[in-house]
């Protein structure tokens, strides 16, 4: 174990590059506990995209995730994290931060319907946004599309574009 002058520690390594830096496994009996309350991976994206983006799998290229811009996208794959309480993979010329789940803030446009907490949440026509999900009828029930779902509005948008707390829960 080397403490540099600088705070940081490292664990088979004498140059830590981080607080704490532990060069081979790691094994937790106990809890993480994170600041931050999503859990998100490096991924390839064509460009910088803000916080909040919702993205999408790029049909033309392999890995490589893109803005939204359709509703009901099948492909949806994520929302663009400012902090994530857990990253994982490694970072790299353009990458970026995309949580799968968790809570996040997302882009959200309720110009085509007021978004209420406990809405579900799929891609807008708007880019880089989610709107909310209007059920269709199948026989005698309602369903939200399956493989379009984001998540769970926390919070209410009544009009507008903005941003608002959502759980990630992509299905």
């Amino acid at each position: 174990m080397r403490i540099q002058d600088n705070g940081n520690v490292g664990i088979g390594t004498t140059s830590p590059t981080t607080k704490l830096h532990v060069a081979g496994d790691v094994q937790v009996d106990g809890n993480l506990a994170a600041k931050y309350q999503d859990v998100a991976e490096w991924v390839k994206a064509p460009r910088p995209l803000p916080p909040g983006t919702v993205v999408v799998v790029d049909p033309q290229e392999y890995n490589q995730i893109l803005p939204a811009s359709q509703s009901y996208d099948t492909r949806v794959a994520g929302v663009v994290s400012a902090k994530p309480g857990l990253l994982l993979g490694e970072a790299g010329e353009g990458k970026v931060k995309v949580a799968q789940s968790g809570r996040v803030k997302v882009k959200v446009d309720a110009a085509y319907g007021p978004i209420a907490a406990g809405d579900l949440l799929v891609t807008s026509p708007s880019p880089g946004h989610a709107m909310r999900s209007s059920p269709v009828k199948l026989g005698e029930t309602l369903i939200h599309r399956p493989g379009t779902l984001l998540g769970k509005a926390l919070e209410p948008l009544e009009e507008g574009q903005g941003e608002i707390l959502v759980l990630l829960t992509l299905q």
